[in-house]
């Protein structure tokens, strides 16, 4: 019965049970029931586990496994003057980077999609590319560009300049380098808002006289001011948990952020695994207070943008501003894609170091040992295992929290969510210590295994597959669902043959974005890594924590393409699209 019938029924008054709210967890079926069940009790040990244990470390005076006695005194030390320091260093980083970013990003989107700007297709492409280029190698380019020793600096000198010295160590390189990062995130994220815009608004101005930038200041900014102000938060949310590049850029120049405050106090001697656990907790409180903010915010907005009414936009013409435009879009793909690329070839093949093309020694030795080392080759397929598999488990999981979230809704479904999102707000470094607590104590000899690091990845990143799926699982119409069992099919049977095949772009972008996602992960890797499990982004942090530039600059371009291929393969799998088959065959039944 569809919802039509359900209105003229004389019964309407009455209150109606959502379809897919059900009063058991069993009323689906006892094989759905049960899945609900694991799904539950997985999803709640994966996040579980490490806070409770952080919770643990934190008030114990002992490394993992030790004996020892409860103490307060790493929360007191929190407010010594190191680690007070420490919090306002990690405040500063994060907001300038969220700020700019988030301006920058702004400004590229809308110069690319509201003005007449040429070459808009191209500069979507390589600023999305560039989302896909791993922090760590990024910040590894602009130090070889940018260091006391780097290019810069020996071209300065080449040219008889000694007085002007660039130091990518320094707190305005790392907020350099992490806007870089953050601006693509910021992109993407506002393009959908831009382009989403009802033309209404700006045409009644225009009508009162505006002029394009007047309307663009007056009507347009303030119609995007919800979109802005969300990403300026989940941008902070971000450049706070980044590790990789306070680690390599902050650490030599003596400048510690929260998250590497934490690396530090467990990697090096005198640990103190307690104090690491509080900055841990710390971390985590902050990443969640500003996923807070940024929730109540969305909950708050109620500016409409988009109407029914029909509309066209018109385009800014830039004018006088064009290059102005040239030189902002063109200028961040130079800085964040194609410089770090042909800095990082550069230096691949190098024998030593040389700022001066014309004066280098050039080999082909670090590609050539990279597929003679045995550890670099086991690096590369743990990668692969790792992404690989540890993908395809994290995307199977996080679709049934997507399936019994936002259609089964069994009782707890929830909690269920709650539980599942929280990961997004605790950064990777504090997961894998809240790990390294756990299984010293927990009987199961995982520690030192790809295990222990699959474990870590799919906690880490499990909600941004949840947020992948369930997107295109409330765009699906129930009443398909409700036809096939109108047919005679179970719930499972209607999952497999019409949930499945109508989601799965999605399913494949989920993987993708999960093997990616583990592929370039180091924050928490750096923690639970061995000699035996070290994977393709701790290989490349060890070759630079060694200055052996040249080797972790051919693995890091060696890693790229693999990545890309695996883009590419990828993309050509979702072409078949068979869901849009199914949706046409479908809707020609119902048409019949």
């Amino acid at each position: 019965m569809n919802n039509m019938n359900r209105v003229s029924d004389p019964m309407a008054s009455a209150p109606l049970v959502p379809i897919f709210r059900n009063a058991s967890i069993f009323d689906g079926g006892r094989i759905l029931g049960a899945i609900y069940l694991i799904t539950f009790a997985v999803v709640a040990l994966l996040v579980a586990i490490p806070l409770v244990a952080l919770i643990y470390g934190s008030l114990r005076n002992t490394a993992p496994g030790l004996e020892g006695h409860w103490t307060f005194e790493n929360w007191i030390a929190l407010f010594s003057t190191g680690v007070v320091g420490t919090f306002y260093t990690t405040l500063f980083i994060g907001l300038a980077s969220a700020i700019i970013a988030s301006i920058v990003g702004t400004a590229i989107a809308i110069v690319v999609h509201r003005t007449d700007f040429r070459g808009g297709t191209t500069v979507t492409a390589l600023v999305s590319l560039s989302f896909f280029l791993p922090s760590f190698i990024l910040a590894m380019a602009w130090i070889i560009i940018g260091s006391p020793g780097g290019l810069i600096n020996g071209v300065l000198e080449s040219i008889g300049i000694d007085r002007w010295k660039v130091d990518a160590y320094t707190k305005s390189g790392m907020i350099f380098v992490t806007v870089l990062h953050q601006i693509p995130f910021v992109y993407l994220m506002m393009r959908g808002p831009i382009l989403g815009i009802d033309a209404t608004f700006e045409e009644a101005a225009r009508a009162s006289g505006a002029t394009p930038f007047n309307v663009l200041r007056r009507v347009t900014l303030p119609l995007l001011s919800f979109s802005i102000t969300s990403s300026l938060v989940l941008t902070f949310i971000l450049s706070i948990e980044q590790f990789a590049i306070p680690a390599l850029m902050g650490i030599p120049g003596r400048i510690t952020v929260l998250a590497t405050q934490l690396y530090l106090l467990v990697s090096f001697p005198p640990p103190d695994y307690g104090l690491a656990a509080a900055i841990g907790l710390t971390l985590s409180a902050l990443t969640g207070f500003a996923i807070w903010v940024q929730r109540r915010i969305a909950r708050g907005n109620r500016l409409t943008v988009t109407t029914g009414k029909a509309g066209r936009l018109t385009l800014i013409s830039l004018g006088k501003w064009r290059w102005a435009a040239n030189t902002l879009c063109w200028g961040y793909i130079l800085f964040a894609l194609i410089l770090p690329v042909i800095i990082l070839a550069y230096v691949s093949v190098l024998k030593y170091f040389s700022a001066n093309p014309f004066e280098g020694a050039y080999t082909m030795r670090n590609y050539v040992f990279l597929f003679e080392s045995s550890s670099t080759l086991r690096s590369f397929w743990n990668t692969l295992i790792v992404s690989g598999l540890g993908a395809l488990i994290g995307v199977g999981l996080a679709s049934f929290v997507s399936y019994f979230t936002l259609r089964h809704r069994p009782p707890g479904y929830r909690v269920l969510d709650f539980i599942a999102s929280l990961p997004f707000g605790v950064p990777g470094v504090v997961i894998g210590l809240g790990l390294l607590w756990a299984y010293a104590y927990l009987p199961l000899p995982i520690y030192g295994t790809l295990v222990i690091l699959i474990i870590s990845f799919i906690t880490r990143f499990l909600s941004y597959a949840t947020e992948t799926v369930g997107g295109r699982m409330v765009q699906i119409d129930k009443s398909l669902e409700e036809a096939a069992w109108t047919a005679g099919a179970t719930r499972l049977q209607g999952i497999k043959r019409i949930l499945v095949p109508l989601a799965m772009p999605s399913l494949q972008g989920a993987y993708f974005l999960l093997f990616m996602a583990f592929f370039r992960e180091i924050a928490s890797a750096v923690l639970l890594y061995t000699a035996s499990t070290s994977v393709l982004s701790t290989s490349i942090w060890s070759f630079f924590e060694q200055a052996n530039w040249g080797l972790a600059s051919s693995l890091s371009l060696v890693g790229m393409v693999v990545v890309f291929i695996s883009m590419y393969l990828l993309m050509l799998l979702t072409k078949r699209r068979p869901s849009l088959k199914l949706l046409e065959r479908n809707k020609t039944t119902k048409a019949t």
